[in-house]
Formats: structure tokens, C-alpha cells, sequence
């Protein structure tokens, strides 16, 4: 082992190099050699239909064959390459660790350290630049130019010009997507951060955080459809949540608060404005759960030491948890906000199963299928 890891401290750079490209050349190799059960599985495909004298002869019975064969190797190939980066990264890390230990590698340990995080941020770096970085780069070049490959900046005339088409509906998706950003992850982290800190001084808390938890387990687009019979108009669905806050069935004490006729004859969510604050919700009833896992995990590695000698102090309860709790979790915060952050800018089922296409709605995510919806009719 001691000649190994001197090796690997005074090469460390070179073997990492080595791992992150051998590896990919094991994959490649290990398709191409098992490329052949693509047509084989293809041929038995062709062969039942034949030999089973199916009728179904639109469908491609060996091309199916075929896509499942590729399916499988995929995923084979990609857990055995997975395993082997973990077994050779493991047993490397092991080493070093064992040989910094001892003390056999010197003045090598500085070059141990640094190649130590390498083994692991190395190749998600690697496919994070190969799959995200690079392409985010080609296709912005691509929407610099003509469909004859001259340089344009025609396509982003929306974003100045009131004439050019979309220029409305770019302004509606900036502000409502600015609004997402600003709005949900704040109220997820406050909703979360309070479920956490009262259910765990309750017996019963656990049982509060379940059910906190379980829209979680719910499909943004299920939950869509969950919340528009809660702020449903009328007709079937006026048997509806938001009728317990109404005087009677034909009045809303909501929409009267927000100056709109009381009448349910138009969803909540339908409101110019104002409906982009209850597709928010939604958003934020599916996302609570999770902040709310986080911190509750977050506040309870906090020491108790430090939590006992405030109290002994004679600090209450709101200084003890914005003076002394939340100070030390305020890196789960930026996590946990990062993450929001990356999931609004991703949403695109909410608004679009409740409000389509509608201008007032618009998210960047909604307004790209509004223009490639409008783009395919017009071809």
C-alpha cells in the first residue's frame, strides 16, 4: 500500500485524470460491446409477431424490442460504471487517509488534502460542464444568429422593442416570475422554519409534521387540480373549501375583500393580478414540507449548551431562537433558499394547468410554450 499511495501523492492530478477519463472510455466501450443484444432483442422481436401471426402490423414490435434492450443497458452500464467510480474512489480516499495518518507520504499530506475533494466534485464537475455549461453556451450562440447562420439580435427584439411580438407577454413573465422569486422561497423558509420549531416542542409533533410533509408526495399538476376545485367558480365545483369563509353560497368574503364582485362565477385564480398569488400558494403548500424537514434536522444539531446558557441568561423564547438558534442554522437558510430559488425558475405545471396561456400568468417557463405553440400554428 505504501508505494501505492506514494504514488498516487506525488501523481494525484494525473491518476484523478486518469479515473475521470478511463471511466468514460469503459462506458462507451462497454456499449459498443454489447451493442449486438440491440439486434438480437430486435429479431425476437420480429420473430414472436411472425411466429404469433399478430395483426398488429402498424406497430413496430422489434423496434420496441430494441428500445427496451437499449433501456436496459443503459441503466446496467451506468450502475456498474457508478459502482466502480465509488469502489476506486473509496479505496483511494482510504489510502491516502490511512498513509496521512501514518505519516509515510511527509511532506506530501498538503498534496493529500488537495487532491482528497477532487475525488469527489471532480466528476460532477465533469458532467455538470459537459451536459449544462457547454450546451447553455451553444444555444446561446445559436439565439444570436439567422436561420441562414448570420448574426442577428432580432431575437431578443422583444425584450425593447413594443412593436416586436411577445413584448407584452415578456413583461408579464418578468414580473410574475420576479414575484415567484421574491414571494415563495420567503414564505417557504418562514412557514417551514415555524412548523419546525413549534411541532418539536409538542408531543404530537411528529404526527404534525406528516401531514405537513405529505404534499410533498403530490405531483405539482395533481396539486393543480386539488386547489382549483378549492378556488373553483361554480356550477359542480361551488360545493368548494372557500365557501366555508362565505356568508352565504352566492357571496365571497374574499374576492369582496380584494374589491371584486361577490360572485364565484370566476375562479380565484383567474383574477387579473391577484391570481398569481393563489397559484403561489400552491407552490408553497407543496414546498413547505421540505424546508420544514431541513430545519427541524437543522435546528436539532444545534449544541445545547449554547440554547442552556441563554436560557440561564434569562433570554425568552424569541431571543433564544432569532439571537441564538437561528444564527447558527443561517447556512441551512441559504441552502434551503438556493433550492427554492432553482425550483421557481423551473415551475411550469402550476400556472399552465390552471391558467394555460393567460398574459397576466405568464411565467418564462409558460411564456417559451406560448411561443413555441404560437410559432408552430404560424408555420
Amino acid at each position: 500500500m505504501r508505494p501505492i499511495m506514494k504514488i498516487v501523492a506525488s501523481n494525484g492530478l494525473a491518476i484523478l485524470l486518469t479515473i475521470i477519463c478511463v471511466l468514460p472510455i469503459t462506458a462507451i466501450f462497454a456499449y459498443s460491446l454489447t451493442a449486438p443484444l440491440d439486434n438480437l432483442f430486435s429479431n425476437l422481436g420480429l420473430w414472436l409477431r411472425e411466429s404469433r401471426d399478430w395483426s398488429l402490423a402498424a406497430i413496430d414490435v422489434e423496434l420496441r424490442f430494441a428500445k427496451i434492450s437499449f433501456a436496459v443497458r443503459s441503466v446496467l452500464i451506468a450502475v456498474g460504471i457508478s459502482c466502480l467510480y465509488f469502489w476506486i474512489t473509496n479505496w483511494l480516499n482510504s489510502g491516502l487517509a490511512r498513509a496521512q495518518e501514518q505519516k509515510s507520504i511527509g511532506r506530501q499530506s498538503a498534496i493529500i488534502e488537495a487532491i482528497q475533494p477532487w475525488i469527489f466534485v471532480g466528476p460532477a464537475l465533469v458532467l455538470l460542464t459537459l451536459f449544462l455549461v457547454v450546451p447553455a453556451f451553444i444555444t446561446l450562440g445559436i439565439s444570436f444568429q439567422e436561420a441562414n447562420g448570420d448574426f442577428t439580435t432580432n431575437n431578443y427584439s422583444f425584450i425593447w422593442d413594443p412593436k416586436a411580438l411577445g413584448y407584452i407577454q415578456f413583461r408579464f413573465a418578468m414580473r410574475n416570475s420576479l414575484m415567484w422569486l421574491i414571494l415563495v422561497p420567503t414564505f417557504c423558509i418562514i412557514f417551514g422554519l415555524a412548523v419546525a420549531v413549534l411541532a418539536d416542542s409538542l408531543k404530537w409533533g411528529v404526527v404534525a409534521k406528516t401531514f405537513i410533509f405529505v404534499p410533498m408526495a403530490i405531483s405539482f399538476v395533481g396539486a393543480a387540480v386539488i386547489w382549483r376545485n378549492i378556488f373553483a367558480g361554480g356550477g359542480i365545483e361551488a360545493q368548494q373549501v372557500m365557501n366555508g369563509f362565505t356568508p352565504s353560497y352566492q357571496t365571497g368574503l374574499l374576492k369582496s375583500l380584494l374589491g371584486h364582485p361577490p360572485s364565484y362565477n370566476e375562479p380565484l385564480y383567474n383574477l387579473k393580478f391577484w391570481g398569481n398569488f393563489f397559484l403561489m400558494w400552491i407552490m408553497v403548500w407543496i414546498k413547505t414540507g421540505f424546508a420544514m424537514v431541513i430545519f427541524s434536522a437543522a435546528l436539532r444539531g444545534v449544541p445545547k449548551e449554547t440554547v442552556e446558557a441563554a436560557i440561564i441568561d434569562g433570554a425568552n423564547p424569541w431571543q433564544l431562537f432569532f439571537k441564538i438558534k437561528l444564527p447558527q442554522i443561517y447556512s441551512t437558510v441559504v441552502v434551503v433558499w438556493t433550492y427554492m430559488v432553482t425550483e421557481v425558475l423551473k415551475v411550469f405545471d402550476i400556472p399552465y394547468a390552471l391558467s394555460a396561456n393567460d398574459d397576466d400568468k405568464l411565467l418564462l417557463a409558460t411564456m417559451m410554450e406560448a411561443a413555441k405553440k404560437y410559432l408552430v400554428n404560424w408555420r
